[in-house]
C-alpha cells in the first residue's frame, strides 16, 4: 500500500483538518446519513463506516447512541492513527479496521451490522468492485440493517460542468488559504485528473464516478429489497439500501 496517496500523513492530516471546506456538501450528507439512521437514542448496534478516513462520522454516530459500536474500515495508517485518536474519547466502543474496500473487512467484523455507511471512498472503485463491496455490505447485515454510501454520483446530464463547478470550488479555496498549502498538491491532481484530461481512463483508486441509477441497480443485484437515493445535489449523492 505504500503507493495509495492517503498514505500520506500530511494528506490525511490535510484533508482532516479542511474536510469540510474542500466537500461543498460535506456536513450535509454527513446530517443526512445519521438522520437516516432509524434506530432509538438507546440501541444497541454496531455501526461499520467503509473508508471511515478520520473518524468523523463514526465520531458523530457514537455520540448520538451512546450504547452502540462503530468500526471504521479503512486501508490508510495516517487516517487510522487520527481516527484512533479521535474515538479514544469514547471508551472502547470506536474502533478501527485496516483493510482495503476490495478486501475481506468482512471476516472481522465481531458481529452483524445494524448500519454500514460509507461517504466519499467508494467511488474510487471500478465497477466490478463497487458490486462486490455492495455484495459484501449485504452480508454483513443483520437483517433489517440498512446501508447508506454519502458519495460521488455521476450526474445524468452535465457532468463535466459539474466537475468543473468543483474545481473552481478548490481553487478559490486553496487560495484564499482556508485549504492548507500541504494539501494543495492533492487537489492540483484531482484537477488534473478530472478536468484537464476528463474523459479519460480510470482505474481503481481513481474518480470512477457512475450514475445513482447504475449503482442502485448494483444495489439490488446485491440483495438489497428496498433501494432509493433520498438526497442528491449536483456531484453527490446518498444511496440506500434496506436488508429485508
Amino acid at each position: 500500500m505504500s503507493e495509495y496517496r492517503w498514505n500520506l500523513s500530511e494528506y490525511a492530516v490535510g484533508y482532516d483538518t479542511a474536510a469540510d471546506v474542500i466537500h461543498p456538501h460535506y456536513l450535509e450528507i454527513q446530517d443526512a446519513i445519521l438522520a437516516g439512521l432509524p434506530f432509538p437514542a438507546d440501541a444497541e448496534i454496531l455501526l461499520v463506516d467503509l473508508g471511515g478516513g478520520s473518524g468523523r462520522l463514526a465520531a458523530r454516530f457514537l455520540d448520538r447512541w451512546p450504547r452502540a459500536q462503530a468500526i471504521v474500515v479503512d486501508q490508510s495508517d495516517p487516517f487510522l492513527a487520527l481516527a484512533e485518536r479521535r474515538l479514544a474519547a469514547f471508551d472502547g466502543r470506536g474502533t478501527c479496521v485496516l483493510a482495503r474496500l476490495q478486501d475481506d473487512w468482512r471476516s472481522k467484523l465481531p458481529q452483524p451490522a445494524g448500519a454500514i455507511v460509507s461517504m466519499s471512498a467508494i467511488h474510487h472503485l471500478e465497477p466490478a468492485e463497487k458490486r462486490a463491496v455492495y455484495q459484501e455490505a449485504f452480508e454483513a447485515l443483520a437483517p433489517g440493517g440498512i446501508f447508506l454510501n454519502g458519495d460521488e454520483v455521476r450526474p445524468e446530464r452535465d457532468y463535466r460542468r459539474e466537475v468543473e463547478a468543483w474545481a473552481e470550488h478548490m481553487r478559490r479555496h486553496m487560495a484564499s488559504g482556508s485549504i492548507g498549502e500541504a494539501f494543495h498538491p492533492a487537489l492540483d491532481k484531482w484537477i488534473e485528473r478530472n478536468v484537464t484530461h476528463f474523459g479519460g481512463p480510470r482505474k481503481s483508486g481513481e474518480d470512477c464516478h457512475e450514475t445513482a441509477a447504475a449503482q442502485l441497480a448494483y444495489l439490488q443485484s446485491a440483495g438489497f429489497a428496498v433501494v432509493d437515493c433520498p438526497w442528491h445535489r449536483h456531484l453527490w449523492g446518498i444511496l440506500r439500501g434496506t436488508k429485508q
